[in-house]
């Protein structure tokens, strides 16, 4: 596919999109950006977000049409093997001396830059509105992690519904390559796609997150303790990765490879 330069206009609205031509734009993307990626397709409609995300996403999407019409294009970008790697193998309730998990902490922001200017691009391209990787910065601002919700979609929800991956018993997406070691960001076109149909695994008897992680009981709302020790650990971001780092190990972590 022919490069897109920054004054290429975007396509309009009333031309049609192809899944092909988003995920051969999507490819291309990433082979510039040196990531590997992962890309799935929903009706916006078929996702269940928190009252106050549907309503957030419904002003942010104002204008791109019915909503019956839009879809959402679910993208994430994959770890390195040696990033994932800087993370503890175990509980730790404070950083190493030696400095090495600080080098997962910074892949964390990279991956979010490159997926915010791929979300942007591909949104641009394709007449669409992109929603980016993450809100940084605000968990040591916030007085709960409640306080996130009206500000933001959840990605993970639209990564599930695009049969990206499952919901794993640590509350990440799970996929089958490299479990819940990449990041996501979502982008949404106004033209409705057919949905991704994959069969997807699960967890079965795997629990090596619960196993390694003491505050990780997703039934009892762990987001909020998980939220202070990212505060505590005061990693160059907002990251802590061991329970990614164990489900990555589970599932062979072949394609960061």
């Amino acid at each position: 596919m022919r490069s897109v330069g920054c004054e290429q206009i975007s396509k309009s609205t009333n031309q049609q999109i192809s899944k092909k031509e988003i995920e051969e734009e999507f490819r291309r993307l990433c082979e510039r950006a040196g990531r590997r990626g992962v890309i799935g397709f929903v009706p916006v409609g078929d996702v269940r977000l928190l009252p106050e995300q549907s309503a957030y996403l419904r002003r942010k999407l104002d204008g791109l049409g019915p909503w019956s019409d839009i879809t959402a294009v679910s993208i994430g970008l994959l770890y390195h093997e040696v990033e994932i790697l800087a993370i503890p193998a175990g509980w730790v309730s404070k950083p190493p001396e030696d400095g090495r998990w600080n080098q997962y902490a910074r892949a964390y922001a990279e991956l979010n830059r490159l997926l915010n200017h791929i979300a942007s691009q591909l949104a641009r391209r394709f007449g669409g509105m992109a929603e980016m990787a993450t809100l940084e910065g605000w968990v040591g601002q916030v007085k709960h992690v409640n306080d996130y919700f009206p500000h933001c979609v959840s990605h993970r929800a639209f990564a599930e519904a695009a049969k990206v991956g499952w919901r794993g018993r640590s509350g990440l997406v799970i996929t089958p390559r490299v479990g819940p070691a990449l990041r996501f960001a979502t982008v949404f076109v106004p033209q409705r796609l057919s949905p991704d149909d994959r069969a997807l695994p699960g967890c079965g008897d795997c629990r090596v997150c619960l196993e390694v992680c003491p505050i990780l009981r997703p039934e009892e709302g762990y987001r909020e303790r998980c939220r202070r020790r990212l505060v505590a650990l005061g990693l160059e971001d907002e990251v802590c990765g061991i329970c990614v780092r164990v489900c990555w190990e589970a599932v062979g972590g072949s394609a960061s490879r």
